[in-house]
């Protein structure tokens, strides 16, 4: 049976103050579903990333129509990008549009799985009358048995975590699986059938890079993310599975920079430093560094060190603001476990680079400039990007509850973004993106100067910071981190 699995050109987002970058990073979880198929035998398999190999949809659809495949797989997002997913969904019908528009081309089953499809199922269902069955959640699991369904010639429609449209035009929407299949148990990626030189990360566009996950799922309460394609439990791969494929893409692949995309990296601390110390036992840490985003609080600095040594070359963080006012709103660290946290890894050459949005709700104008200010003297560029009220996050319920939204659509989303939960009118974000900006001037003149002087500006500034904070406070409680 022949089936062409699509990683769509997916073109940057950028309406009203709602802004999505793409990268060119592996479509992991199509790669994983290739892997399956190619367990399974009897599959034949055109792999399209579309995306990375920067071409148009009449280009894809021409190859597609050319193999003329019995099984049409067809993913909205990149795995890399599912807990904040492009709030749009035109590519999507723009390309589907391309591929069908001129009749003639008819698989027999048009599969379309990730998150627009499991936020918003009907609305996909409406804009997609070729689509057979969307795939909710997390793909692998429901792919697999969908897909299992197909070869056998059963009807996928009776799987679980599957919406579809019946000959009389009603949508059905069936349960989701109580016990999808973990994510230690799904094969490894099917590297060899991606252009590998193609992907690369844009702080390195030069270096051989690929993205793997060792673990999936978030427990943690943040508002901003979409989590239910991974939900509130994590499923962790083996170690040794991790390890293998760390070794398969440096060895055959000649990958020197790997981002570990996992939502938190170090929730697992056991698992977290299995991962390390194997790196460091087959000698693979001196040959990569790798980077991963992480939820900082309860962490150890002999982990911190571990990781270092393992090869870890940056930790991203969502500190998301400077303001102390807005970290008590949004349940992350103090600012001050920030700084002794930063300060560490700056004594031991492992950079902790906190992520940064405006606007999540509380934010007032005040606030958002001593974020501002904050990440300034830390030496970090501010990117002025809003924060975007996405389907299913909590800080969406609380927007529906306060009748902000209708929470039915994508437009409302965009049209809302960094207003919604603020005191914020658009004069303001633009005044307020304004003054982001000068401040990022400031900075290069500043970085420049200090290089004059043989210096590094923000080198040091968490620990003079954090000093200040004390004097300003002496009754302050510091955590001491060990």
């Amino acid at each position: 049976m022949k089936i062409s699995l699509i990683n769509p050109t997916i073109p940057v987002f950028q309406r009203n103050y709602a802004f999505r970058k793409t990268r060119n990073w592996q479509p992991l979880s199509l790669a994983i579903v290739a892997g399956w198929l190619e367990q399974q035998g009897g599959w034949d398999i055109q792999f399209l990333d579309a995306h990375v190999m920067g071409w148009s949809d009449a280009e894809t659809a021409a190859k597609i129509r050319e193999f003329d495949p019995d099984v049409l797989f067809y993913s909205s997002e990149r795995t890399d990008a599912w807990e904040l997913p492009i709030p749009d969904t035109s590519y999507i019908t723009n390309f589907f549009a391309e591929l069908f528009g001129d009749g003639g081309f008819d698989p027999k089953w048009v599969l379309v799985e990730g998150p627009h499809g499991s936020i918003f199922p009907d609305d996909i269902l409406n804009k997609l009358p070729r689509a057979h069955c969307l795939l909710r959640g997390e793909t692998e699991p429901v792919s697999i048995k969908v897909l299992e369904a197909i070869g056998s010639d059963a009807d996928p429609r009776e799987v679980n975590s599957v919406s579809w449209r019946d000959a009389d035009g009603k949508h059905h929407h069936n349960p989701d699986e109580p016990k999808p299949l973990a994510y230690a148990d799904f094969p490894s990626p099917a590297w060899h059938l991606l252009p590998m030189d193609r992907y690369y990360d844009n702080a390195a566009p030069d270096t051989p890079f690929a993205m793997l996950e060792t673990s999936r799922g978030c427990p943690m309460p943040c508002g901003y993310c979409y989590k239910q394609m991974f939900g509130d439990r994590q499923s962790k791969r083996d170690p040794e599975q991790v390890l293998d494929e760390v070794q398969e893409v440096v060895e055959k692949y000649g990958v020197r920079r790997i981002m570990f995309q996992d939502q938190i990296f170090t929730l697992d601390r056991k698992h977290t430093q299995a991962v390390c110390e194997g790196l460091i036992e087959r000698g693979l840490a001196p040959k990569i560094e790798w980077r991963c985003q992480t939820r900082l609080n309860g962490m150890k600095k002999s982990l911190l060190k571990l990781m270092k040594d393992a090869g870890c070359a940056e930790i991203y963080t969502g500190l998301e603001t400077g303001s102390d006012e807005m970290q008590g709103e949004i349940s992350k660290l103090t600012l001050e476990e920030f700084l002794e946290y930063r300060d560490y890894g700056e004594q031991i050459g492992l950079p902790i680079s906190p992520n940064f949005i405006f606007g999540l709700p509380g934010e007032t104008l005040s606030t958002a400039k001593q974020s501002a200010q904050f990440y300034h003297e830390l030496g970090f560029a501010i990117v002025p990007n809003v924060n975007i009220t996405y389907p299913q996050t909590r800080y969406h319920g609380e927007a529906i509850e306060r009748g902000d939204i209708s929470g039915t659509n994508w437009d409302e989303v965009v049209e809302g973004a960094g207003l919604v939960g603020t005191d914020f009118d658009k004069p303001t974000i633009d005044k307020l993106r304004a003054h982001a900006l000068r401040m990022n001037r400031l900075l290069r003149w500043k970085k420049r100067f200090w290089g004059l002087l043989g210096k590094q500006y923000g080198k040091g500034a968490a620990a003079r910071m954090l000093e200040r904070r004390k004097r300003k406070n002496p009754g302050l409680k510091v955590p001491v981190i060990h």
